[in-house]
């Protein structure tokens, strides 16, 4: 059996590789409030999130178990803590995309590229589920 080498392989993989902890809707719509700001409090975010019709403890717990899983900072001001993302947007997809090439593809990103161009490719009305109507061509460059 062979050894496969690969910039990961050789880096250890611990750059930014360990497991997300799975998060609810409600979290990842606090976590989405929280990349577009600079820094909320419990009751800001319950005045953004005021669609959803939240109580205050029920936005102070879903911070509180976000910062847990190390996905928040916060800091006191005054009698309030200032929560602000702990990971960017950036990093979030990067690690979701290492435990999908884990997961599915024993850590070869080559399929993880090529779904992702077969992605691309696709006509953005059908990217919710279905056949994709165009596909990326693949193959000699005069073709």
């Amino acid at each position: 059996m062979r050894n496969k080498l690969s910039l990961s392989g050789w880096l250890g993989r611990t750059l930014n590789t360990a497991r997300l902890p799975e998060l609810g809707a409600r979290e990842f719509s606090v976590l989405e409030l929280l990349w577009d700001s600079d820094g909320l409090t419990s009751q800001q975010v319950l005045q953004q999130l005021a669609a959803a019709k939240l109580s205050l403890s029920t936005v102070q717990s879903t911070l509180e178990r976000l910062h847990r899983k190390g996905l928040l900072e916060r800091t006191k001001t005054g009698r309030a803590f200032v929560y602000t993302a702990a990971v960017t947007r950036e990093n979030m997809i990067s690690r979701l995309l290492h435990e999908i090439a884990d997961n599915l593809a024993d850590g070869d990103s080559a399929p993880m590229v090529s779904g992702f161009l077969e992605y691309l490719g696709e006509d953005p009305s059908d990217r919710r589920g279905g056949v994709p109507r165009q596909r990326v061509r693949r193959g000699r460059a005069d073709d």
